[in-house]
């Protein structure tokens, strides 16, 4: 698996997001450089300036996003018809499908680009160097950063900003904060808090350091992770620290499905492998962990059900009855209940 393109695809569904204002950046900041002041020659001339302005000032920005969780958030802050560029990766909600594809993670077709004249281009930590290739190009970038689980109520709410939608990114921002408190209340019931191995990817073996927001999404779920005192969002692991470690139980990534070394030694020594307790997440479009947005409250009704099966109905309950929906693009929350646990593979 060592080079695998998929790697590169999933550590960059592994980002996402921003914080700020409306009044540092607002929706309207892209059109503010063309208004004139009220008082000009220009303004004093022309008796529909006003009306001109406040046209201007009420017009959406046209947004490219190159992040696939900068796009889940757009569309969950209702800003979806705002988005007139996606990245390769962007598959989520399905009605991004047909919007032009205007680059990958790691690079952008800049005269594709300079052709639909964007008001905003979104990017992710990690995209700093595409993001200062825009910029030179004349093109108003925004480099959106998640280090954190918590992030993602601050990342909707300055994505609300950004795209002119501030009350919905607000509003989702904060039922996302209500739905961890009510999160922490159910874990708190819990008997125990194992050990947890989340592989980024096996080969070479990769993790979930602290400063990565699946960390969040571990510790807020009940888990140890075994990595989590490494500063680092995704560092290399040994196996012979993985071995050190023994973890009560495993979260492998799609592509490492039926793959040989985990019948190998040192995989077939851990005691989570011994007692089948070794899960895979599904294929790239049903995964609802790996990206920071609001499917996380899915992902982690499962994974804390899967760490604390005596609350199991509980938090099955708590992501069903998620109230984000109203304000969020409804598509992006799974309806069916057992449809989620459906997708995804346990060893």
């Amino acid at each position: 698996m060592a080079g695998n393109p998929a790697l590169i695809i999933h550590l960059s569904l592994l980002t996402a997001a921003f914080v700020s204002t409306c009044s540092s950046f607002g929706p309207s900041a892209a059109f503010a450089n063309n208004d004139k002041a009220p008082n000009s020659p220009s303004s004093q001339n022309s008796p529909n300036r006003a009306q001109n302005q406040s046209s201007q000032k009420n017009t959406k920005p046209r947004i490219v996003s190159l992040a696939p969780s900068n796009t889940e958030l757009l569309c969950s802050v209702g800003a979806k018809d705002q988005i007139i560029g996606v990245s390769s990766f962007c598959d989520y909600p399905k009605e991004v499908n047909g919007i032009t594809k205007v680059g990958t993670f790691i690079s952008a077709n800049l005269e594709r680009l300079a052709r639909l004249k964007p008001d905003l281009v979104m990017l992710v930590s990690g995209q700093e160097e595409l993001a200062g290739k825009i910029k030179n190009h004349h093109l108003n970038a925004v480099v959106i950063d998640n280090s954190t689980l918590t992030d993602i109520g601050k990342n909707l709410k300055r994505v609300g900003e950004l795209s002119g939608h501030c009350q919905e990114g607000r509003e989702a921002s904060e039922k996302f904060a209500t739905k961890l408190q009510d999160l922490t209340i159910i874990i708190r019931k819990a008997n125990k808090s194992p050990k947890v191995f989340y592989c980024v990817w096996p080969q070479p073996l990769m993790t979930a350091g602290k400063s990565s927001f699946i960390h969040g999404i571990i510790t807020s779920c009940g888990g140890t992770n075994v990595a989590g005192d490494i500063n680092v969002s995704y560092p290399r692991f040994s196996l012979e620290r993985l071995v050190l470690s023994n973890p009560d139980l495993i979260i492998m990534p799609y592509e490492a499905r039926n793959q040989a070394f985990m019948k190998q030694s040192p995989w077939n020594k851990l005691q989570a492998v011994r007692q089948n307790h070794v899960y895979y997440l599904p294929d790239q479009k049903n995964d609802m962990l790996s990206r920071p947005t609001l499917r996380v409250i899915k992902g982690m009704a499962w994974l804390g059900g899967i760490f604390h099966p005596e609350l199991k109905n509980e938090l099955a309950t708590w992501s069903d009855t998620t109230t984000v929906g109203k304000t969020a693009n409804h598509s992006l929350l799974p309806a069916a209940h057992n449809s989620f646990n459906n997708v995804y593979v346990r060893n």
